[in-house]
């Protein structure tokens, strides 16, 4: 007996040890996602979308409005079917939104912003979704009635999962067991990794306000280098994707927007020579690159899909070279088209840049009285400059010389901003100027 247990011993552990021999010398194989060279995706971040089911216009969700930041949230339904129709009409590969889906994580809003996206899937374009800090778990999730805010359901970790399934996670080569992030292998030559980068609350229920800041958390550090070195072993470039910024685009809009471990995670991207990573959450267009460990890595952000002027990237990538350009979603030719006689829909870009610039006026107001100031005519000039600089910078068309930087401090609104507020003066300085040329487009060879 025990000379046959030995046999079965012996020939079990020569099993074990062939299948690892062999294991170890085959090649991982993973069907891609498409078998094309040449790939084209549309980017979109932060489109906080609000469904209509939760609101009654009334005097509540008026509130909501002047203090949303500039959004636009009476026609969202309306701009994402102009878009979608565009999409469909275009035909991009995929669609890749990184987070910020809902406005406050409503599940109702991301149950209807999924329905519209089945519209793309149905028609062969593929849908990708990351969660930002605004979607799970967010304990400001509310439906407005009449003059009151009412709880509304909120997003879950599994509702994420099960309401976006087509938009990504089904599509998935590989799940990360300790967040809402995953890996596509796109086609022979590239993978993409979409990252969740929130911070939840440790008993995953709804709290009083989502958490601002992200972070790589250390578990899924480790499973994102398993996919980068998986990819580098057969010779495949990475894309990466997720809600937080890399890089301070800038100095105001850095604690709580750039990851808290960001400099390990950049070194990591530069460790297996990640080209491009892209983000949101600042809601401002900008293109960043620079060098770590010796290699040139950008950050794409992609401004809010929420505010003026409502944008999108369009990215063609090819095995040696990538193409981006900003693109901004023309609501007002399909309204004509479709023969929309709202005015707000037809002059859409009109509107929502109405409304952003009203909301830059209130910032200066509100600082401007506070400091103490009455003359109403200097606070309007002021008031003016401000929602004008705003638009500039939150659309990527910031970028000035010195020259210009000059010529703006020259101006009454600036002036007058200076010496009355410290605050306002120290926002202004940081959005009058950037210095990349270009935030709205970027060539690259790789």
């Amino acid at each position: 007996m025990k000379k046959v247990i030995g046999l079965i011993i012996g020939a079990v552990v020569v099993i074990a040890l062939a299948l690892n021999y062999f294991g170890e010398s085959k090649e991982k194989t993973v069907k891609p996602l498409m078998e094309k060279e040449t790939v084209e995706f549309w980017v979109v971040s932060d489109p906080h979308y609000l469904d209509k089911s939760l609101t009654d216009s009334g005097t509540a969700y008026q509130n909501i409005k002047q203090t949303a930041a500039g959004k636009e949230l009476d026609y969202q339904e309306e701009s994402w079917q102009a878009f979608i129709d565009k999409a469909i009409e275009q035909q991009p590969d995929m669609l890749i939104i990184t987070g910020d889906l809902t406005l406050n994580g409503e599940k109702a809003s991301a149950e209807k912003l999924a329905e519209l996206l089945k519209q793309l899937t149905n028609k062969g374009i593929n849908a990708f979704v990351i969660p930002g800090n605004h979607d799970i778990n967010d304990g400001w999730a509310r439906k407005f009635v009449g003059a009151k805010q009412e709880k509304t359901e909120a997003i879950s970790i599994a509702d994420f999962k099960e309401i976006f399934a087509e938009n990504g996670y089904q599509n998935a080569t590989s799940y990360d067991k300790h967040s809402l992030s995953y890996s596509v292998a796109v086609n022979p030559t590239y993978n993409f990794l979409f990252l969740d980068s929130n911070i939840y609350p440790d008993d995953n229920q709804p709290q009083t306000r989502p958490a601002t800041g992200g972070t790589i958390r250390g578990k899924t550090m480790s499973w994102v280098k398993q996919q980068l070195a998986e990819a580098k072993q057969t010779n495949k470039k990475t894309l990466v994707f997720l809600h937080h910024n890399i890089y301070a685009h800038n100095k105001l809009l850095s604690s709580g927007f750039v990851l808290n471990n960001a400099d390990e995670f950049k070194q990591l991207l530069a460790e297996y020579q990640v080209p491009v990573v892209f983000s949101g959450h600042i809601h401002a267009q900008d293109i960043m690159t620079e060098t770590v460990e010796n290699d040139r890595l950008t950050e794409i952000v992609s401004g809010s899909f929420s505010i003026t002027p409502q944008s999108y990237g369009i990215v063609k990538l090819s095995k040696d070279s990538f193409e981006y350009q900003k693109k901004e979603n023309d609501v007002d030719t399909w309204a004509r088209e479709k023969n929309i006689t709202t005015p707000q829909v037809r002059n859409y870009q009109e509107y929502i840049k109405n409304i952003f610039m009203e909301d830059g006026k209130r910032l200066a107001y509100a600082q401007l009285i506070d400091s103490g100031m009455t003359n109403e005519a200097q606070m309007d000039i002021a008031a003016e400059f401000v929602g004008t600089v705003n638009i500039r910078f939150f659309s990527g068309n910031d970028y000035s010389s010195e020259e210009e930087v000059e010529k703006f401090k020259q101006e009454k609104g600036y002036q007058i901003i200076a010496e009355n507020s410290k605050f306002l003066k120290e926002y202004i300085d940081s959005i009058i100027q950037d210095t990349n040329e270009e935030d709205n487009r970027l060539n690259k060879s790789f």
